[in-house]
């Protein structure tokens, strides 16, 4: 009886979650590098793959990056539910929204880096990436919702956007290295507090007004 022919497989290819080995290449890529430097056959090499490999996953890099952005921002959301359900005032529950906040961007730099990509602005080619940053989004709005309860939502919607940029701009400059190399200023930890009590301070003083 004639045995069938193995076919060899592609040398290089096999792997037994080669999406998964991409993404975590990319995530130790980007803890000391910038998003710039980050190329598909730098992490086919570190994945130990052929050039090509990659591509049965992603299209290009772009779309690689992408994933890597709706990781970060679910695994936000999972975080921050927690926060947002907890049975505290509205005040307490936005600064600690905002310190959880800080310390995921301080945790998880390498997908923090490619969140907010402008690259990755399409929202119809990204659209996975866009409904987790959109439900990150509300996830906010719902807490203030509870701090003003009497404001449109547009306004509501306002505060949050103003609120998340304050928020997204000390975390830049924090992980750029910016704020721990201004002579005279806090310590980062205290400048964390400082930066989630103005926060909520900012929303609260809106809902006032």
């Amino acid at each position: 009886m004639t045995r069938p022919l193995k076919v060899p497989a592609k040398a290089g290819y096999h792997h037994a979650n080669l999406r998964r080995a991409l993404l975590d290449a990319a995530i130790n890529h980007l803890r000391d590098a910038p998003v710039a430097t980050l190329t598909v056959k730098q992490l086919a090499r570190d994945a130990k793959v052929s050039p090509g490999a990659p591509y049965h996953h992603f299209k290009d890099r772009q779309e690689l990056l992408a994933a890597l952005a709706t990781e970060g921002f679910e695994r936000w959301i999972a975080s921050a539910s927690t926060v947002a359900a907890a049975p505290e005032t509205p005040s307490n529950k936005l600064a600690n929204l905002a310190r959880a906040w800080l310390a995921f961007a301080a945790e998880h730099t390498p997908h923090y880096r490619v969140m907010f990509l402008s690259e990755l602005a399409d929202r119809q080619r990204f659209a996975t990436m866009h409904a987790a940053a959109a439900q990150a989004l509300e996830l906010l709005v719902g807490v203030l919702r509870e701090a003003m309860p009497d404001a449109a939502d547009g306004r509501r919607a306002e505060r949050a956007v103003i609120a998340w940029s304050t928020l997204h701009g000390f975390a830049s400059l924090r992980m750029n290295g910016v704020l721990g190399n201004i002579p005279g200023v806090p310590e980062l930890e205290a400048l964390e507090d400082a930066a989630a009590a103005s926060m909520a301070r900012l929303v609260l003083d809106a809902a006032d007004s």
